[in-house]
């Protein structure tokens, strides 16, 4: 599911404990925690002892895991689990046709979907918990060992003095012996989605899921395997084929490895015991949903499942009860950057913003998609400001408000923004922050300041050009531009722009050209050097007494200071002069001449 549509799947949140319209009771119920929202189609009962055992499972994971999967739920929205009364009414928002039961994500918001959430569920519900701490936790793993972990969790039990863990799964168990000459390959299964199985047909996946559950439980029980299977799942997560990641973490070749499957398979096993803390045990509060709640939460569903257009009919038909609500219209406008419509997402999600949205990213996902539709600069500017007003914390809009303003020339804000920040952690961001940070110092005239941010740009340059670009940011803020007199290939003279340091303007001499190899002297003038009356240069005797013929080529190429109106051939006053001129082809040029008192 794209960025888009997730941003829909939050709103919910919002919703809960705020009226939307008439509240009369829709049936459903919820039970909520801190790491759970379970929404169930039955009694309130039903949804209490629902988020007993998903917190109870959550406490397994906390405590032991097998040390197979670590929690990572720190952070991130509840879980939000859904019960069905039966069936019948889950049907309607089945994720694949054989799946009972399914864990869904956008990578913002997580479901766990079933069809019902009675006691007999408990090993469904662990099944796609299991899957929800593989996604939450970042595993790279092959769709079989994803499958057979949770196939594997699906055998959790739960006493009151801990937990208890594995053996037989007969149904699994009676799969693989009726099909003992039709196994898939290990190869096959190890590179198999699940999709391409299941679409075969039930036989089909009944196997895959058979054959994935043996294979994951010889690796986590066996005292072969067991020891080194956090390894394998390192392997997988650096990119290894399985192949090699089993040749590399166990030395055996996948042959060797289905020899020992079908050995494990073949025989019975018990169930290990993990002693923990006792599990909670008291049961939640639940609460009565309102139909504008539940018709609300139906039609997020109907996105989540992948039944688009029934999404979009629903939340229609809540724009119209509810035309004063801004999730609606955040939802809409989601379906409708889905579908390609990017005009539309965008009318709705203007709507939501007007409409005093609490959704921080829904703003700052408004202002992009404004910008890259050259909407007006001020449409965004006010998004991300709505945005680091509900969350100030908010760096990414922060940074990109940071960017309107500077080109907008409101560099004084622009700055105040970037140094309200959190220095970024990673170098592409860094580089980029402190650029923007310089590039505003280097406006407000801030110079030495923007000198030293472009150096830190430059140290986390990730590439030469960036580097450069940086080292060249560094040098126009401890540089003024200026020109100079320059001779071209074909010896014409010209006028070119250059940079010199800060607070040399008034001894810059602009007849000095790039290429001169200046000379210093200074001494006493004797003689006004001339050629049919027309200035050539200067006798200049030094301290030393040694003379130094200074030649001019064009008197108005030469920079004077302190010098007399006019100048008169031959001997002249003794002068004490400073001289700067450039050595090219046996003359001594004089480009400039100063004049002391």
């Amino acid at each position: 599911m794209n960025r888009a549509s997730s941003l829909l799947l939050l709103t919910l949140s919002y919703h809960i404990g705020r009226p939307l319209c008439a509240q009369s009771y829709s049936g459903w119920t919820l039970a909520q925690s801190s790491h759970f929202e379970v929404f169930s189609q039955t009694n309130d009962l039903t949804v209490s002892k629902a988020l007993l055992w998903f917190e109870q499972m959550r406490a397994f994971f906390v405590q032991d895991g097998l040390h197979l999967l670590p929690l990572n739920d720190q952070g991130k929205p509840p879980l939000r689990v859904i019960g069905f009364h039966s069936e019948k009414e889950y049907a309607e928002y089945r994720l694949r046709p054989l799946a009972s039961a399914y864990y869904a994500s956008d990578g913002d918001r997580d479901y766990i979907v079933m069809a019902s959430l009675q006691s007999a569920q408990f090993s469904i519900a662990a099944h796609e918990y299991s899957h929800y701490i593989v996604h939450a936790s970042g595993l790279k793993l092959p769709a079989c060992l994803q499958e057979g972990l949770a196939e594997e969790f699906s055998t959790l039990r739960i006493t009151p003095t801990g937990y208890w863990l594995g053996g037989d799964l007969p149904a699994r168990t009676h799969t693989l012996q009726a099909n003992k000459a039709r196994l898939i390959p290990l190869a096959d299964l190890l590179s198999s989605p699940v999709d391409s199985t299941t679409a075969h047909g039930r036989t089909e996946a009944e196997l895959f899921y058979a054959e994935s559950w043996a294979l994951v439980d010889l690796l986590v029980t066996s005292p072969q395997y067991a020891p080194r299977f956090r390894d394998l799942v390192a392997e997988f997560n650096a990119g290894s084929q399985p192949a090699a990641a089993f040749q590399k973490v166990y030395h055996q070749s996948l042959d060797q490895l289905a020899n020992d499957l079908a050995q494990w398979a073949a025989a019975s096993h018990f169930p290990s015991s993990h002693p923990a803390s006792p599990p909670a045990t008291s049961l939640a509060p639940s609460y009565d949903l309102s139909t504008a709640h539940t018709h609300f939460l139906l039609a997020e569903l109907s996105l989540v499942s992948g039944h688009v257009e029934q999404a979009k009919s629903r939340f229609q038909i809540l724009a119209r009860e509810q035309s004063t609500n801004p999730d609606v219209a955040v939802a809409l406008g989601a379906i409708a950057l889905r579908q390609g419509n990017r005009q539309e997402g965008l009318q709705q999600w203007r709507r939501a913003i007007k409409l005093n949205v609490q959704d921080p990213e829904l703003c700052y996902r408004y202002a992009l998609l404004a910008e890259e539709a050259n909407v007006d600069a001020k449409e965004a500017k006010t998004a991300l400001e709505r945005a680091i007003s509900l969350a100030p914390g908010f760096d990414d809009a922060r940074y990109r408000l940071a960017l309107i303003q500077y080109r907008g020339n409101d560099y004084r804000a622009s700055l105040t923004n970037l140094r309200t920040m959190v220095v970024p952690q990673d170098p592409h961001r860094l580089y980029a922050y402190w650029t923007a940070m310089a590039s505003c110092l280097l406006e407000l005239n801030e110079n030495e300041e923007a000198r030293k941010i472009a150096l830190e740009a430059a140290k986390a340059a990730q590439n030469p050009n960036d580097r450069m670009a940086a080292l060249q940011l560094s040098n126009v803020a401890a540089t003024d531009m200026n020109v100079q007199f320059s001779t071209d290939a074909q010896g014409h003279s010209q006028i070119v722009t250059t940079r010199i340091p800060h607070g040399t303007a008034a001894s810059w001499n602009p007849f000095i050209e790039p290429s001169d190899a200046i000379q210093h002297a200074s001494g006493r003038l004797r003689q006004v050097l001339c050629t049919d009356g027309k200035l050539t240069g200067f006798l200049l005797e030094t301290s030393k007494g040694a003379t130094v013929t200074l030649d001019v080529a064009d008197p108005s190429r030469v920079l004077m200071r302190n010098s007399p109106e006019e100048f008169y051939c031959g001997p002249t006053r003794a002068d004490f002069v400073k001289a700067d001129y450039a050595v090219a082809h046996n003359k001594n040029l004089l480009r400039g001449l100063t004049f002391q008192p």
